[in-house]
């Protein structure tokens, strides 16, 4: 059955899928962390356990020390399966954490993918009205915005532009009637 859901739905859907995901990871991990840790708990236990009985067992050092060699031994090997079991478990929840990553931005591609396929709709010419209106808004910003710095440079830049059109007929009045020639109406 094919997912015609809408494309919003696909990511809010996408987004908890993978929050959910990371959560099923992470304690996967604890647990696998928690086991670890009672594991060597155990190990701890058991030479203690076997020093106090070598302890008890021993009549002098040289009784204490041969029998402690075992206890110790067998600590040392408990304690190299641990490593060895811990190493492993890194490098398979970095697989995992890879994989998650990987899953997720497949997931969050094909969710993008929707808008990117409307926007190659948006341009068969159904923005165009709307890019010409923006077009011509800059335009009208843009000429405003320049007619502003120069009139705000001053005297010396009146009279010198179209905008300025006004200023100047205002300043050739002003110098017609210094001169006593009557105003052009």
């Amino acid at each position: 059955m094919a997912n015609t859901a809408h494309p919003s739905f696909n990511a809010c859907r996408t987004g908890a899928t993978v929050t959910l995901q990371w959560f099923v990871h992470q304690q996967q991990w604890r647990e696998h962390a928690l086991t670890l840790m009672y594991r060597r708990m155990e190990r701890d236990r058991a030479a203690l356990e076997g020093t106090l009985e070598t302890l008890r067992d021993a009549h002098d050092w040289n009784d204490f020390a041969a029998a402690s060699q075992s206890v110790w031994r067998d600590y040392l090997s408990a304690s190299a399966a641990l490593w060895q079991e811990g190493a492993a478990a890194g490098l398979q929840s970095v697989g995992a954490w890879s994989g998650l990553a990987r899953n997720m931005a497949q997931q969050w591609q094909d969710v993008l993918a929707w808008p990117q396929q409307g926007a190659q709709g948006a341009k068969s010419g159904a923005a165009m009205p709307m890019r010409e209106w923006m077009a011509a808004f800059e335009r009208a910003m843009g000429d405003t915005a320049h007619g502003a710095a120069r009139a705000g440079t001053g005297a010396k830049g009146a009279g010198q532009g179209p905008q300025d059109g006004g200023a100047a007929r205002a300043g050739g009045k002003t110098r017609s009637r210094a001169n006593g020639s009557p105003s052009p109406r």
